[in-house]
């Protein structure tokens, strides 16, 4: 059926892994909460062997270590992350006075750089390849490399990129579109009707089982029980998300032709490309999106056996939360002040669940982590979610400047899984056996939720703060040890899978060593005996 192939483009971005679990193989075991804590000898889970990392580490010191995640925002009444949030020294809460002299107004609990001065929070993401096509249009267009500046000659490379992706998204959308409308057009005439029939507004696959099936609705029925199949989403987040990316669709049709318009801008009134105006935003941290910020925070250092929500991976964090991504597409100059702040404020880790295909101002990001390095800090970032591989297409906050430069200090991190998930890859990660690390678990993993309260959630985005946590935790027992001495340990005390591993988006099985540069999965325990050796314990 038409709708069912429109479907799997929607699903693709919405609820990817339910339908990819249907058609794996059978778990050999069951389904673990925090499997991702587990070890694969003892407890037959491929996790990062937490608990025997513990137990190395028992009877030693820690010092607290402040783990600074930019992200979409997080709750700060969240009852297990509250007690270990960052709390500025310098600041006093909510007297609307810059009490430490940063420029800040309120910086108690980290920064918002997507925030207006009035409070309001920025809401609207525009794409990068959007914006930088037309930001640099009239000085590249008809123009080939010879004819540009030396100092340009990396934004005219990215204007050429962010070109091909709009003319490929633009395709794509010219072959979709008029059944998209179409059955857009089915789907909400035919919400509205199952509406009418339930006498509700929001309802589920268990709730069509109310209605009894003829011959005149059974197609219909059908349809919406597989749509809605197993109670994972309802007719509300089912029709948002087709909504939305029918407007995706709709938008590629406009890009090349029609200039966005300059949403962060007007509402920050901030130049959006003077890295030297650093003085703006807000610190309303719980407005919009504050659920991934919530949750990957969660991951790296939610209060350890407390009895309530999750356990996070370190011990003795305080978890600095700075607002600087959207969830798509975020600003080179937002991320480049984010880390800045992040450094400037004692973080030691910096955790990075956002990245993006297309940075025109790349080497302000590339100066905020050299001057990182220079602070003795660690970052960490997601390798994205597309199952690409970001040798041949680049993924950003890269671990190579735009020189070239190697920067010692960040480790890129792909998404793994286990058996009992039937995916030892996640089939959704990006890889590159350049430019990705390592592989950690990123699958099914337990996270706290704005208000309160868990859920499972999947992407890079989880596989980061696991290995964040692990950083954090290196950092707070040995404290001596160097940013790039914590990446190293990292890298190389990883464990090895054996059997080859589906690539992600193929059927073709690879040694794990072909899809990141140490063929390692993250693992707690191996980094604290390494550190244990290196430091002559």
């Amino acid at each position: 059926m038409v709708l069912n192939g429109i479907m799997k483009k929607y699903i693709t971005a919405v609820v990817l892994l339910f339908l990819l679990n249907q058609v794996q193989a059978q778990p050999v075991k069951p389904k673990i909460k925090d499997w991702h804590h587990l070890d694969y000898k003892k407890d037959g889970y491929l996790g990062i062997s937490l608990n025997e990392a513990y137990a190395l580490l028992k009877g030693r010191k820690s010092n607290p270590v402040i783990v600074a995640v930019i992200d979409s925002g997080i709750d700060t009444l969240q009852p297990d992350l509250e007690p270990v949030l960052w709390r500025n020294p310098g600041e006093i809460p909510n007297n609307n006075k810059d009490d430490d002299g940063n420029g800040l107004i309120d910086d108690y609990y980290g920064w918002n750089y997507l925030g207006a001065r009035d409070g309001e929070n920025l809401s609207v993401s525009i794409s990068d390849d959007w914006r930088t096509y037309h930001r640099f249009k009239a000085a590249f267009d008809g123009k080939d490399s010879t004819q540009i500046p030396a100092g340009q000659q990396w934004r005219y490379r990215e204007w050429k990129r962010a070109y091909q992706k709009l003319v490929d998204s633009r395709n794509s959308a010219l072959k979709s579109i008029d059944n998209l409308r179409t059955n857009w057009d089915l789907a909400s005439n035919s919400n509205a009707l199952l509406k009418t029939m339930l006498g509700k507004e929001v309802f589920t696959s268990g709730d069509l089982d109310s209605v009894a099936v003829t011959n005149e609705n059974r197609e219909l029925m059908g349809i919406w029980k597989r749509i809605l199949k197993g109670g994972e989403i309802n007719n509300v987040g089912f029709l948002k998300g087709f909504g939305d990316y029918k407007k995706e669709q709709e938008d590629n049709l406009i890009k090349l032709t029609t200039a966005p318009e300059d949403y962060r801008g007007k509402l920050l009134r901030d130049d959006d490309y003077d890295i030297t105006k650093t003085r703006y935003g807000n610190h309303n941290l719980t407005g919009f999106s504050g659920y991934h910020g919530t949750g990957v925070s969660s991951v790296i250092g939610a209060v350890r056996n407390n009895g309530i929500g999750v356990d996070g991976i370190a011990d003795n964090v305080r978890i600095m939360m700075i607002r600087g991504i959207l969830g798509k597409d975020e600003f080179d100059k937002d991320v480049a002040l984010s880390i800045r702040y992040a450094v400037d404020h004692g973080a030691k880790v910096i955790n990075m669940s956002f990245g993006k295909y297309i940075s025109p101002d790349k080497h302000w990001v590339d100066e905020a982590i050299e001057y990182a390095l220079s602070k003795d800090v660690v970052l960490v970032h997601g390798a994205g979610n597309d199952a690409t591989n970001v040798d041949l297409d680049d993924h950003y906050p890269s671990s190579y400047t735009t020189g070239g430069r190697f920067l010692p200090n960040i480790l890129q991190v792909g998404a793994s899984g286990d058996a009992s998930l039937g995916q030892l890859i996640a089939s959704f990660s990006n890889y590159g056996k350049k430019r990705v690390d390592l592989f950690a678990p990123g699958l099914e993993i337990n996270s706290a939720i704005a208000g309160n309260g868990t859920q499972l959630s999947s992407g890079t985005s989880l596989s980061s703060p696991v290995v964040a946590g692990i950083a954090a935790l290196l950092r707070s027992y040995f404290p001596k040890l160097k940013a790039a001495e914590v990446v190293d340990i990292i890298k190389r005390s990883g464990a090895t899978v054996p059997e080859p591993v589906t690539k992600p988006g193929t059927n073709e099985k690879v040694a794990l060593s072909e899809l990141c540069n140490s063929g390692r999965i993250a693992n707690a325990a191996g980094a604290v005996k390494m550190a244990l050796k290196m430091t002559g314990n």
